[in-house]
């Protein structure tokens, strides 16, 4: 065991004061995801032990995520053992393409406008805060807008709803009438979309996250649970900010937008512990078979695609 990423490791578990739900859903999305989706509780509850959560947390976190509908438990004999609901498995699916792989088109200039004002009010808010999580946000009052939206994301997202024929989807354009209008439409977005915040979230981890990068690089004690902790840590990190960045176009992002250096910060310390931490997690996951299958093939494409030379467990 390495002494300063042990003193770093516990200093930051501390100082973040981590959600037990949150981070269980994590290891769902890095690991349990693709290793068939399913585990036993008794293997949550020591995998969750190095990150400070006692048995009561962990119970009392899956017992949350099952009432809130991500997860839904099992009983075989006198063990417990939970997986993904088949209602959440979208949401997963879209988190790991917005974690792992990173797609970021040239913007042509249009935008995709979404008129609400045929929803009632509890519809309303159901398609809102969907919409957020493609990125849309509220331009004026009933109208959701983004720059050139992913159409099959948008369909399917009124199709699993049921709301194809409750809104007026519109296609605009950003016309440069004037030289100074394209300063107005970046205000515009700052105003509407959490720019600042987003910025200041993304310098946090990059200072956060170089330091363990640094003490990763410069280890050669590193054990498998210090691994898995900061693999952990890492991703249940950069999820909470990506699934809040809308990926918008660079053209209307300030200048020093941090997101690619956060990604590529990521990508170079994941290699790093990813396997490792693989080693930590295989030792104590169960399934009601015994030992977790073999890794899904589309596990190795995360970042670019992962070294398996690497992988020795």
């Amino acid at each position: 065991m390495n002494s300063k990423l042990k003193l770093a490791i516990d200093d930051f578990i501390t100082k973040e004061m981590l959600s037990g739900t949150s981070l269980i859903m994590t290891v769902f999305g890095d690991c349990v995801h693709h290793h068939g989706g399913i585990i036993s509780l008794a293997s949550l509850i020591q995998l969750m032990s190095v990150f400070g959560l006692n048995e009561r947390s962990v119970r009392t976190a899956v017992f949350r995520l099952v009432q809130n509908g991500w997860l839904v438990s099992e009983k075989i004999g006198r063990t417990s053992y939970y997986r993904v609901t088949e209602s959440s498995l979208n949401g997963f699916t879209l988190a790991d393409t917005k974690i792992y792989n990173f797609n970021h088109k040239e913007w042509d200039q249009s935008w995709d406008l979404v008129l609400l004002s045929s929803l009632d009010i509890d519809n309303k808010q159901i398609l809102k805060k969907e919409l957020e999580w493609l990125g849309f946000a509220s331009i004026a009052s009933n109208v959701m807008a983004y720059p050139s939206c992913d159409k099959l994301k948008l369909q399917n997202l009124l199709l699993s709803q049921n709301m194809t024929d409750q809104v007026v989807i519109f296609k605009a354009e950003t016309l440069q009438l004037w030289q100074e209008s394209y300063p107005t439409v970046k205000r515009m977005v700052e105003v509407n979309w959490p720019i600042l915040e987003l910025h200041s979230r993304y310098e946090k981890f990059i200072q956060d996250f170089r330091e363990f990068l640094n003490l990763v690089e410069n280890s050669d004690d590193m054990d498998a649970a210090q691994a898995f902790q900061i693999r952990i840590l890492l991703i249940h990190q950069f999820r909470r900010i990506l699934l809040k960045d809308p990926n918008l176009p660079f053209e209307l992002l300030p200048s020093n937008w941090l997101s690619l250096n956060a990604r590529n910060l990521s990508s170079n310390l994941y290699q790093l512990v990813v396997f490792a931490g693989e080693e930590y997690f295989m030792q104590f996951a169960r399934t009601s078979e015994g030992f977790m299958p073999p890794l899904h093939p589309m596990f190795y494409k995360r970042f670019g695609g992962l070294k398996v030379e690497e992988m020795d467990a």
